[in-house]
């Protein structure tokens, strides 16, 4: 039993190892290039792409993870998410959640579909929901391992007047 459970880690963590193979040199997204945001209608579009790079060997949006970026929007503003899978190969979901590695979007639509199934290379789902609770959340890809391998950033529903988007720290190999 002990040497099916080692087996079973070493597939995992090849299989983590290869979702990431295949992904450009490509420099991370600009924050700026993240969201976009109407204040009149209090709407937010909030543009994510699982695997944008090498970082974190492709387990990022955009090119950041594991909390490097802080997406705030204002209580009550509509925000909508777009989730562009333009990784070469592995599948990967967005979606908002609350607290680790918990696989239910923390608000109703909060997720791309089928999110622990993820969608294929190539593939662009959009999702959409009220921000009506204030609090922080996480920003996730809900494929199994991939949050843990550093696929996820905050999202802060709080008093704010209008949406931002702030880098907390950078890439370690950036400093």
């Amino acid at each position: 039993m002990a040497r099916a459970g080692k087996s079973t880690i070493i597939v995992v963590v090849v299989a983590i190892a290869a979702a990431g193979c295949g992904t450009s040199g490509r420099k991370s997204e600009p924050l700026d290039r993240w969201l976009s945001f109407n204040a009149r209608h209090r709407t937010v579009d909030l543009t994510l792409i699982p695997g944008w790079n090498n970082v974190y060997a492709g387990f990022n949006f955009n090119g950041y993870g594991k909390g490097q970026v802080l997406v705030q929007v204002p209580r009550g503003w509509r925000v909508v998410v777009r989730c562009s899978n333009t990784a070469s190969s592995g599948r990967h979901s967005c979606a908002i959640v609350k607290g680790t590695e918990v696989t239910t979007p923390a608000f109703p639509g909060a997720a791309s579909p089928d999110p622990q199934a993820g969608l294929p290379p190539g593939h662009t789902a959009s999702f959409s929901f009220e921000a009506t609770r204030p609090g922080s959340y996480r920003i996730a890809c809900l494929v199994p391992e991939h949050e843990r391998a550093g696929m996820w950033d905050v999202l802060e529903i709080a008093p704010v007047r209008l949406p931002s988007v702030t880098l907390l720290r950078s890439y370690p190999s950036e400093r």
